[in-house]
Formats: C-alpha cells, structure tokens, sequence
C-alpha cells in the first residue's frame, strides 16, 4: 500500500495543484484543509507541481519516521523533532536515535512535527526540488511564483516580464520550469544584484535578462511582451498605500504598452481597492479574473488582466 503524502501550497493553489497532478501525472488527490492536499498514488519528487512548498508524512509511530526514511532515499537520516511539549519531544528523540540516527536540528534531512502530526521530507522541500535563492524581506515565495506562471498559462517562446521583480524570482522560476525567455526588472539596485547572482547560480543566465529600469519607465518595445507576472508592492512591506495612487497607473500605462494584442498579465496585490480603481482608468485593460492567495501572513488577490480594446495602429 502506498504512503500518503500530504503537500503543503499557498491557500488558495490547491485546486491547480490538484488539477495539475490529475491532468499530468494521473495522480488523485484529495483535499484535506486549506493549503494540505493528501496524495494517496505513487509520487517522486521531479512530479510535483512547482507550487508545492512542503511535502511530509502522516506521523503515527515508528514505522511511520522509517517510510520517510526510504522515501528520502538515506538509511540512517539525520533528523529534528518540534515540539511545544518538552517531554513528548524527548521522548521522539530518544524513539528515533533508538534506530541509530542522528540528531541534528541544524542540518536535518527529517523534520518531525509531532504537534502537526507529520514528518516533512527534507529533499523534497521546495528550495531543493526548484532551487535555493537568495532572498530580501518582501521577496515572493517561490510557490507563489510558480501559481502566479501557472496563472499567466505562458506558451513555448513567450517573452515573459517582471517589471517589479526584486532577486527576481518570478522570471527566474519560469527559467527553470519553461525555459524563458523572460525579463527581470527593479529600480533597487540590491535586488538587481542578487536577480543576477540568482540566476547565474542557478545558471539561468541566458534565459533571464535582469536590468536595471523603472517599472513606469520600461526600456522595452511597444507589444514585445507576450506575459507579464509580477508581485506589486501593496504598502505592507514595500512601499505605501499612498504610493500606489500613483503609482499603479503609470504601471498599468508601461504594461499596456507593451503588452501583445492577445497578452495577458498576472498582478498580484494586497491594496485592493487603489488596483481595481486603476484598472478602471486605464483605458485600454481589464480585469478578467482574481484569485485569493494567502501566505505569510497576508492575503493579497492574483489580478488576471487583459486588453480591453487592441492596440492602436502603429503598435504591436
């Protein structure tokens, strides 16, 4: 009989990554609560959908700690256990140790979470199936990123951009998932550093053109972008509510511009209300869709947005 797994995804995900799992890898999955998804088929880790953060195991007893062992692939792992209760946490200690493990909490490949009731599979977490990337304080986790690609439904030689994409984590998941090609643009000349040092360390250097540039000021042609993705700052660590007044029109006005006639963007934001009362301006762009996701705290709405009318003549 196959293990359960169960799959953690930002709230919000879980009926794409179900959809995901059905359509390509005939895999059946239920739902368990918001952001678990229990997955009782066959399953290796180069099958998972990229919104997957987090894959574990169903914690019951001893048998329970040494199926993860085998799934992870390592005989004896080094493992952490987590615990509010101090003596429960020895006492699961001093269980797995029995079988000759390590305990390790600093460089665990089992993480045992005794009050969740699961055993997280190390080599499985997001950062080891995709890649590790370096990281500012507002940066989009890379499961948001993968939902929000996922969203934007990009085609084999779509030009994709990120005109406010930090270490540049949205382009740089599309490199690794599709290919590119696709443009990594910021204003803040750290987040521009650490976009290229992400994208050479995961060597998607080729693929991903990180620059320099102004998010209302783009240094790209009229319809030369097929998809536009980005996460806006929405005021709760980036920027301010204030800001966004002005600032998500002129963004709105470059997008518009160099959008394709048939483009389609992907607009994540918190400040609600200032982004659906810009779109409203905007002449020539409309919301066809919104999808709530919730991590880390927030709860911030995907915007899918399209042209409303084509471009004029003269434009792409």
């Amino acid at each position: 009989m196959t293990t359960p797994l169960l799959l953690t995804c930002p709230v919000g995900l879980e009926d794409l990554v179900r959809g995901d799992l059905r359509d390509r890898e005939d895999v059946r999955s239920e739902l368990l609560a918001p952001g678990l998804i229990r997955c009782v088929e066959a399953l290796t880790p180069d099958k998972l959908p990229a919104m997957v953060d987090r894959v574990s195991l169903p914690l019951s007893d001893d048998n329970s700690v040494i199926a993860a062992a085998e799934l992870v692939g390592v005989p004896t792992p080094s493992f952490r256990v987590h615990a509010k209760d101090p003596g429960a946490r020895s006492e699961w200690i001093t269980r797995i140790e029995a079988l000759g493990w390590r305990n390790d909490p600093s460089d665990w490949v089992l993480n045992v979470d005794v009050g969740g009731g699961r055993i997280d599979l190390g080599s499985w977490h997001w950062s080891r199936r995709i890649g590790q990337l370096q990281r500012l304080p507002a940066t989009t986790p890379g499961p948001v990123a993968a939902g929000l690609l996922r969203l934007a439904k990009l085609s084999t030689g779509d030009v994709l951009l990120d005109p406010c994409a930090g270490v540049g984590t949205v382009p740089i998941v599309d490199a690794l998932l599709r290919g590119g090609p696709a443009y990594s643009i910021d204003r803040d000349p750290e987040a521009t550093r650490l976009a290229h040092e992400n994208a050479a360390n995961l060597s998607v250097g080729q693929a991903v053109s990180v620059l320099k540039a102004d998010a209302t000021d783009l240094p790209l042609d009229d319809g030369s972008i097929d998809r536009v993705v980005s996460d806006l700052p929405f005021g709760k660590r980036i920027g301010s509510n204030e800001l966004n007044k002005s600032l998500y029109p002129a963004i709105l006005r470059e997008i518009e511009r160099v959008l394709t006639a048939d483009g389609r963007a992907v607009l994540l934001s918190d400040d609600k209300r200032v982004f659906a009362e810009s779109v409203a301006h905007a002449r020539g762009l409309k919301i066809s869709g919104e999808r709530v996701i919730r991590y880390n705290g927030v709860t911030p709405t995907a915007y899918i947005v399209r042209r409303s009318r084509r471009p004029k003549r003269g434009r792409a």
